[in-house]
């Protein structure tokens, strides 16, 4: 820590519209490292030694000043983290141990509902519980130790508006890749390439043409209200104490389907072979309009009170003149743009650079049978969306978004008018399973969200298993219903519910 602290320099790092929009939110992952030498007697020896642990940490730290930083609100409600090398905000650290035993944790399927709800507590399921003041952590990392050292839980959640999720895996790969060589000096030097945290990178593909900007978007971001420019107005804070008032965490259940590689392929070759010459869609087009329309139905199948973020939902159709909301469904996206952008720098910049793409689907669409022919039109609309986002839609949405003090506001209030918005983030090809401390690669990785509802996160299963993992955060009425839907279980080998 000493040698951070020393190298660390006062400075500030000003957010963007993207940053702003997701202010409210951690980056929650779980890594369950199992000890594979452990026998039912003390293991002989140091799994994931603490020492290594904290000290590749505190090194890795350097690459990241960012994270030693406070939210701060300047006079103009510009967002930003400033840096002070005289009063640092050092990231949530703790390392201790649990009278838990491993494989137990393990016979539930790794159900967090199952531990301490100290431990809870210490994590934080929304950063608005606790960016409602200037002292809030911007990074936590808790590492739990199971007794007779079976194994090792690893919790990270770096805010939101710091990272997307290629930063938080940046950080996580430094971070194994130091401990690795701390561990055993024969393994490669690790990497002391900088990473790029200034959001001034974004002005080398800032463009003002919006031609490659859909409808939806343009619509949105032009519909300047009262509302908008209110919350545009409050600092962090003051946003993420009316965030912490309206949403109850309680109300979302997170569950997990594996998907085996064998039933996905049939899936996606079933759809495939019925589209139009030349059109080629990816699996995860098919299995995310498959997504789209489960959700899609079981959330039309729920009463709309007892739905996602019931206040914001009902305060913003009212000042928006609008009786209830709207009953299309919004299907969005994440797509990480650095390959996209082709600007030389985009692979070291950690902070926000995965946008999101938003496609209207009518009620009848999303309310069909989930046929091939159906899953076609769908898959065939995300698959479209998706190639539209090139370098010059990266440049032109960053420019709009940040043409005028609340755009982005604007874009939230937009989507909250919404009864159905479904989030899907495919991160199929970070390789959590690929990060080793020394002493072996996670049994289990597993990001979960509890702070809003209808987020969805396709991801690789562990490679002994293949195929993949859908996790998804939902209201508990919803979560009944998909757990229930035999056109989606009839994909899915094991499931575990509210996890």
């Amino acid at each position: 820590m000493d040698e951070f602290i020393s190298s660390v320099k006062s400075q500030t790092f000003y957010m963007d519209a993207f940053d702003e929009l997701i202010s409210s939110v951690y980056i929650p992952c779980y890594y369950w490292f199992e000890n594979t030498a452990c026998s039912d007697t003390e293991f002989s020896g140091t799994f994931m030694a603490p020492e290594i642990l904290r000290n590749s940490f505190y090194q890795t730290l350097q690459a990241f000043p960012i994270l030693a930083g406070r939210f701060k609100t300047e006079k103009n409600s510009r967002g930003c983290v400033k840096v002070d090398k005289n009063n640092l905000n050092m990231p949530e650290y703790t390392d201790s141990c649990w009278d838990i035993d491993f494989q137990q944790t393990k016979a539930t399927g790794f159900n967090t509902n199952l531990l301490p709800e100290t431990f809870h507590s210490a994590c934080g399921v929304t950063a608005a519980t606790r960016f409602a003041t200037t002292s809030a952590k911007l990074g936590i990392f808790h590492i739990r130790r199971f007794k007779k050292q079976g194994g090792v839980l690893v919790f990270v959640g770096i805010a939101h508006a710091l990272v997307d999720g290629y930063g938080e895996f940046a950080f996580m790969s430094r971070w194994t890749e130091i401990s690795q060589w701390m561990h055993d000096k024969t393994k490669p030097t690790p990497s002391t390439e900088p990473f790029i945290h200034d959001r001034a990178i974004h002005a080398g593909y800032r463009i003002h043409d919006t031609q490659a900007i859909n409808k939806l978007t343009l619509e949105a971001v032009a519909s300047a209200s009262m509302l908008s420019k209110f919350l545009s107005r409050l600092s962090i804070g003051k946003r993420n104490i009316l965030y912490k008032a309206i949403t109850k965490p309680s109300q979302f259940a997170c569950c997990s389907f594996h998907i085996p590689a064998n039933r996905l392929q049939e899936l996606h070759e079933s759809v495939q072979e019925c589209a139009p010459a030349g059109t080629r869609l990816s699996a995860n087009d098919v299995i995310t309009a498959l997504i789209t329309m489960v959700i899609g139905q079981a959330v039309h199948n729920t009463r709309t009170d007892k739905h996602g973020n019931r206040f914001l939902s009902r305060l913003t159709c009212s000042l928006l003149g609008s009786k209830s909301p709207r009953l299309e469904t919004l299907a969005a996206f994440a797509v990480n743009m650095r390959p996209r952008t082709k600007h030389p720098d985009a692979m070291r910049f950690v902070g926000n650079l995965s946008f999101v793409q938003s496609v209207l689907l009518p009620t009848e669409a999303v309310q069909a049978e989930p046929s091939v022919p159906n899953l076609l039109a769908i898959a065939s609309e995300i698959r479209k969306s998706l190639l539209s986002m090139d370098t010059g839609y990266v440049g032109q949405l960053n420019y709009l978004l940040n043409k005028e003090p609340d755009t982005h506001m604007r874009l939230a209030i937009h989507n909250a008018q919404f009864k159905n918005r479904i989030m899907v983030s495919c991160i199929s090809k970070v390789g959590h399973y690929s990060l080793d401390f020394g002493d072996g690669t996670p049994l289990l990785a597993r990001p979960l969200f509890r702070s809003y509802p209808n987020t969805v996160f396709i991801m690789p299963s562990h490679p002994d298993l293949g195929g993949c993992d859908v996790v998804m955060s939902l209201d508990r009425d919803v979560a009944n219903l998909v757990v229930n839907d035999k056109n989606w279980m009839r994909l899915v080998d094991t499931h575990a519910f509210d996890i």
